[in-house]
């Protein structure tokens, strides 16, 4: 009688996620044992769609905590999953067939905690092979007891044990990030205040030239360095949103070191009136 097969979970964070969440479980539940979501209060259909979902589905209903942001909601997934090996993916993630078959494989391999894979990351609804989404590998396929993340934003999986014992897949996960534009500038500025507050954190006194040679770096690296000028006008496109998006934060970082409170504002409004009564 043959070993039984390590069990795979699929974990991820979730917030009003009504648009994704269907078509993130269909994707899952016919192959994966269990599915675990950490839902941040969401106010739209996803926790009723996620309960309805069966058995094999399990919501975690978390407030995201601002000390561990994204982290905390990613290793919150972990305490609650069972399964042997879990994959740590966003909602408007899909597994392809061919990255499916291989996470069965690799589970079974015993040399290894964890499996770094490549994404295939989608902007504007077609897939964006250049401007440095293309570069994303990392191991967020790990031995449940052996990984957890690290970092408030822009979170890392980090596995237990030797660089050698995270291995490789070959296939890619699809990653088609946003229904539009506006979800995408959306999430920038949900993002904005996380990436500007990291920037007050790391004890960077804003200037000027912050403002300008941060975004524009990042938009020439993206359409020039990285590829983007390839992919025509959306090339075009996502450089621009790179300058914009890297712009929002220097200016939310600017502005939290530079910010005058209402009430001092409200007297000084106060003391002019009194200085035109006196003078009255």
């Amino acid at each position: 009688m043959s070993e039984k097969s390590p069990t795979i979970a699929a974990v991820a964070i979730a917030k009003n996620e009504e648009l994704d969440i269907r078509g993130f479980l269909d994707n899952l539940l016919p192959w994966v044992d269990e599915v675990v979501v950490v839902d941040d209060g969401s106010t739209d259909a996803t926790r009723d769609i996620l309960r309805a979902a069966g058995d094999k589905v399990k919501v975690i209903e978390r407030d995201m905590d601002a000390e561990t942001g994204f982290s905390g909601q990613r290793n919150a997934g972990i305490e609650a999953a069972e399964s042997d090996w879990l994959l740590h993916m966003d909602i408007d993630e899909r597994v392809t067939p061919e990255l499916a078959k291989e996470l069965r494989q690799a589970a079974d391999d015993e040399r290894y905690n964890g499996y770094r894979y490549h994404r295939l990351n989608f902007f504007l609804h077609r897939p964006m092979p250049a401007g440095g989404w293309q570069y994303w590998n990392r191991p967020q396929f790990a031995r449940r007891g052996k990984h957890l993340f690290k970092n408030k934003i822009h979170e890392a999986c980090v596995i237990e044990g030797d660089p050698d014992t995270i291995g490789q897949l070959q296939s890619d996960m699809w990653h088609f990030v946003d229904a539009d534009y506006v979800e995408r500038v959306t999430k920038n500025l949900n993002y904005m205040q996380m990436s500007g507050q990291h920037i007050i954190d790391k004890g960077i006194t804003v200037r000027w030239y912050h403002l300008l040679i941060h975004p524009a770096y990042q938009a020439f690296k993206s359409y020039f360095i990285q590829g983007g000028f390839t992919q025509g006008t959306r090339g075009l496109l996502f450089g621009i949103y790179m300058f914009s998006s890297t712009f929002n934060w220097w200016a939310y970082a600017w502005d939290r070191q530079n910010r005058i409170p209402r009430e001092d504002l409200e007297q000084q409004l106060k003391d002019k009136w009194l200085e035109q009564t006196d003078d009255d």
